[in-house]
């Protein structure tokens, strides 16, 4: 146990020596939404009448869409570094010659890679849901379940984001090739996927389709894929689980 959260500690280490990957996550997070919400604020003080307040309900719904957006980049970024750094460094086979096991090696990275991005997310949550609550119009502040199902579905589906990170990147032998697939899948196929009505209810097995469904519905619309929430925790859980196993069978079989 005190072996383990050692281990987890120093990947954390790892990970936040890496200066230039932390201020970068921090801008995609927190600094886009101060960006936004300062943005639409000094709009609607120069003109009320043809833009409407930075908040409310329309604010939390682009604030949210943000942090799921930007967010997810910089969690593409955190978790390939925490799943192919050693890998790409080199230090694989120092760290296999000190006796860990090869399964040890990978399961810490998925904590440390997890407690780094809700390090990010949390804060830059905090600034979507007050300022969606104090830049509201009169009587437009969304509702506090609403605020905090919107939360719940953004840190779901950067969770989710990551631990698929950690995943691919262990798998393949390249980080950049990581997270050029995973970007590309993010932004912009499973997108089109999503709205390729021919496909019928393959659409729900898409873990972007799933983690809408955590969206309200007055925060995000109409679902894109509707699906009961029990089959979009199992699509999600899924896609974590066969990118973990992936993984972990690379690390364990890789040539240190």
């Amino acid at each position: 146990m005190i072996t383990g959260i050692r281990m987890i500690l120093a990947d954390l280490l790892k990970l936040r020596r890496r200066r230039a990957l932390m201020v970068w996550s921090a801008l995609l997070f927190v600094a886009a939404q101060l960006l936004f919400y300062g943005f639409g604020a000094v709009r609607h003080a120069s003109d009320p009448a043809h833009f409407g307040p930075a908040g409310g309900t329309r604010g939390l719904a682009n604030a949210i869409m943000l942090v799921s957006y930007l967010g997810g980049v910089a969690a593409v970024m955190i978790g390939t570094a925490a799943g192919g750094g050693d890998a790409a460094a080199g230090v694989l086979r120092d760290l296999v010659a000190s006796g860990r096991s090869r399964w040890a090696l990978f399961a810490v990275r998925l904590p440390a890679a997890l407690l780094v991005v809700l390090a990010f997310t949390i804060p830059a949550l905090a600034v979507a849901t007050a300022g969606a609550v104090v830049l509201a119009g009169q009587g437009t502040a969304p509702a506090t379940g609403t605020l905090a199902a919107s939360a719940l579905a953004a840190t779901v589906s950067i969770a989710v984001t990551t631990l698929l990170a950690v995943g691919l990147s262990s798998l393949l032998s390249s980080r950049s090739i990581a997270i050029g697939l995973l970007l590309c899948w993010n932004l912009a196929l499973s997108r089109v996927l999503e709205h390729a009505t021919s496909l019928g209810q393959v659409r729900e097995l898409l873990p972007n389709a799933a983690g809408e469904r955590f969206v309200p519905t007055v925060v995000g619309g109409a679902y894109t894929v509707s699906m009961p929430v029990a089959t979009a925790v199992a699509v999600l859980a899924g896609w974590v689980a066969v990118a973990c196993v992936a993984g972990a069978w690379r690390t364990a079989r890789r040539d240190a």
